[in-house]
């Protein structure tokens, strides 16, 4: 009897608990639907700084004391630092920065600033580290990100890109 009772017992407490677990797990790994702009956060601009300062001592030789602050862009929004955009379609945020590199300097990182080399392109997978993919030139163009991310940042196609 009392196995019986405690068979019933556990049974209900699984049948109860495995929905709410599973309901639970698809909550956490569905990803938006929706393309959309994300509000830029004082973490984000921790994070793609950090990025931008990696890539630049990695690729372009500056050095580890040459300094850099936060440049501005001109959006759809006026005069911003950086721009994020999540894409439902390839399920990655992609972002956008400008900065501006503290003189004096070095050389190597003086000329790696020129010609767009103060711009920066981003991306990340979900809540994953921010990695700079590449610097995008003068003028920044659309075709350099996903073209629902291009058309949220209301960028244009130039005829130089």
């Amino acid at each position: 009897m009392k196995r019986v009772i405690l068979g019933i017992v556990v049974a209900v407490a699984m049948s109860v608990m495995v929905p709410v677990i599973e309901n639970g797990d698809a909550v956490a790994l569905a990803a938006p639907a929706v393309s959309h702009s994300i509000p830029v956060t004082t973490a984000d601009l921790s994070a793609l700084t950090a990025a931008f300062i990696r890539y630049k001592l990695h690729y372009k030789e500056m050095l580890s004391t040459d300094r850099i602050i936060w440049g501005r862009v001109r959006s759809r929004k006026g005069l911003v630092r950086a721009e994020i955009a999540y894409d439902a379609v390839d399920h990655r945020e992609w972002a956008f920065a400008n900065f501006n590199l503290v003189l004096p300097a070095s050389m190597k990182a003086e000329i790696s600033f020129q010609d767009g080399g103060s711009y920066g392109i981003f991306n990340r997978v979900g809540s994953g580290a921010w990695f700079m993919i590449g610097e995008p030139g003068i003028p920044l163009c659309a075709k350099e990100f996903p073209a629902v991310v291009a058309h949220l940042w209301g960028m244009d196609t130039y005829a130089t890109c």
